[in-house]
């Protein structure tokens, strides 16, 4: 929930890029005031490379902090994961905006626009 300070001053715990907001309060996601419809590890994921904008993270460490040391899958969960998030993120999932990969290497949130 958002915080209110002592002026009465609403503050929200939001992360805002262009027409993306993260609200981690309401552990929701809007584009364009639209709210998506994301499964938690989806907005746990997008959450984490929001917060770590411009830094690239390959499979096994996305596996290690989204998902956490009892996952035991492969890196294609990952994949498949960031195509579904792309598809409700991005206007045009072939050409991102904010998900970007790198290939050999990762992924990495670079809002294009922000």
């Amino acid at each position: 929930m958002p915080t209110v300070t002592a002026s009465g001053e609403v503050q929200s715990n939001c992360l805002e890029f262009s027409e993306l907001i993260i609200d981690l309060d309401l552990v929701e996601a809007r584009r364009s005031g639209k709210k998506l419809d994301l499964t938690l590890r989806e907005f746990e994921l997008l959450k984490f490379l929001a917060q770590n904008s411009g830094r690239v993270f390959s499979r096994d460490e996305l596996l290690q902090k989204v998902w956490g040391f009892e996952f035991f899958g492969d890196g294609r969960t990952v994949d498949v994961t960031v195509r579904r998030l792309r598809e409700k993120v991005e206007i045009d999932p072939s050409s991102p905006q904010y998900i970007e990969t790198r290939r050999g290497v990762g992924y990495l949130f670079n809002p294009k626009g922000s």
